[in-house]
């Protein structure tokens, strides 16, 4: 029994009408591939230098970025027949081939996922423009999933020093009045109080979050040079890579609510083993 298949999708695959078009003219059901949720891929930034014949001028790829960028897009879970037919919609191997990756889900857990990039003999060394078409597709998938669209605008501009998210979570000692927040003062721009699904558990002289069900409040700092920052804070919180089982603390992208409405933030979950009588009921450090 074939076993269905995690995908990220970005680019027009966030667009279930163009999907469903190409699926129609194969003669096939579009079914076969599912969205399980809005998503974040690790360590890459969007980019257009491939012409795509079909859709008469650039079109998407994702490129190796440090480990302080990412991509929004959605995990798909597909089935056997609807991977053939995201192969032959992608070109693969002649056009796109299949990569590993790393994704984050919305409720911040990390995930292995495939995904498709360009091959390396089909990009220009230059920009190419896609078309205005092109480009509302996929600004409106990541508008009707509630992502930030600052990534597009980047590779449109061929501009990518800035991080796609420069919001941090913070609900412990990092916070503004606590005894380490002298250590994130320098990066800070804006500060306002914040909330995030999860559980909250006193380790003795600071707190760690555990993903869950439940409120943690704490602040969202918007980080005037995020790169800086998180190389700071990896440092502070133990954290050693995505997915490294001896970190101290995985930094992870989680939805916070804010007076203002929800952002995409970074955020450190603690790694260790906690029980229930740690949790903090009210999920306030404060």
């Amino acid at each position: 029994m074939s076993q269905n298949r995690l995908y990220f999708g970005y680019g027009s695959n966030l667009d279930w009408d163009d999907w469903s078009r190409f699926c129609k003219r194969r003669g096939v059901s579009p079914d076969g591939l599912k969205e399980k949720e809005p998503a974040w891929l690790l360590g890459h930034h969007l980019k257009f230098h491939y012409y795509s014949n079909g859709r008469k001028g650039g079109a998407a790829d994702v490129v190796p970025a440090d480990a302080f960028h990412a991509t929004p897009g959605a995990l798909f879970d597909v089935d056997e027949d609807a991977w053939k037919t995201l192969i032959a919609k992608e070109g693969a191997p002649q056009f796109y081939e299949e990569k590993k990756v790393l994704a984050i889900g919305r409720d911040g857990v990390l995930h292995r996922a495939t995904t498709f990039v360009v091959c390396e003999h089909r990009k220009k060394p230059y920009f190419v423009e896609p078309t205005a078409g092109y480009q509302r597709l996929i600004y409106d998938g990541l508008i009707q999933r509630g992502l930030p669209t600052l990534g597009l605008q980047q590779a449109l501009q061929e501009s990518f020093d800035q991080c796609t998210i420069n919001h941090l979570f913070v609900y412990g000692t990092l916070m503004k009045g606590q005894n380490r927040f002298s250590l994130l003062h320098p990066f800070t721009k804006s500060i306002q109080q914040a909330s995030t699904n999860g559980e909250l558990h006193h380790l003795g002289a600071f707190p760690g979050m555990k993903l869950g069900e439940g409120t943690v409040f704490g602040d969202l700092v918007t980080m005037s040079d995020a790169s800086e920052c998180l190389e700071k804070i990896d440092q502070i919180e133990g954290f050693l890579g995505f997915g490294h089982p001896e970190s101290l603390y995985d930094r992870t992208i989680v939805e916070v609510m804010t007076d203002f409405g929800p952002e995409w933030a970074w955020t450190y979950i603690y790694n260790g083993k906690v029980g229930p009588d740690s949790i903090i009921d009210d999920g306030r450090w404060r």
